[in-house]
C-alpha cells in the first residue's frame, strides 16, 4: 500500500496553516500579556531638579543654582558646600 496524500488534502493544510499559527503566536501573546499594568512614574506637584555633581534629586528649595555664562545648573547643598570650600 502506498501512502499518499491527495492534492486537495495539500493545498488546505498549506492554505490554512499560516492561518492557524498566526492565531496561536497571537493567543500566546494576549496570555503572556493580559496581566501587565502600565506603569506611569509618579506626577510630582513641585517639578525636581537633579544635582550636577551627584545626581540627587529635589525641589528647587534644595538645590543651589550655580549659573555658568547664561545657563543654570543645579548643585544639592551638599555638593554646593563641598565645591564652595574648595
Amino acid at each position: 500500500m502506498i501512502a499518499e496524500i491527495s492534492s486537495d488534502a495539500f493545498d488546505h493544510f498549506f492554505a490554512w496553516a499560516p492561518w492557524v499559527i498566526g492565531l496561536a503566536i497571537y493567543f500566546a501573546f494576549y496570555l503572556a500579556k493580559r496581566h501587565e499594568v502600565a506603569t506611569v512614574p509618579p506626577s510630582p506637584a513641585a517639578p525636581t531638579y537633579a544635582c550636577g555633581v551627584c545626581g540627587r534629586r529635589g525641589t528647587r528649595e534644595q538645590m543651589v543654582a550655580q549659573h555658568h555664562g547664561g545657563a543654570v545648573g543645579w548643585q544639592c547643598a551638599d555638593c554646593a558646600a563641598h565645591s564652595a570650600a574648595q
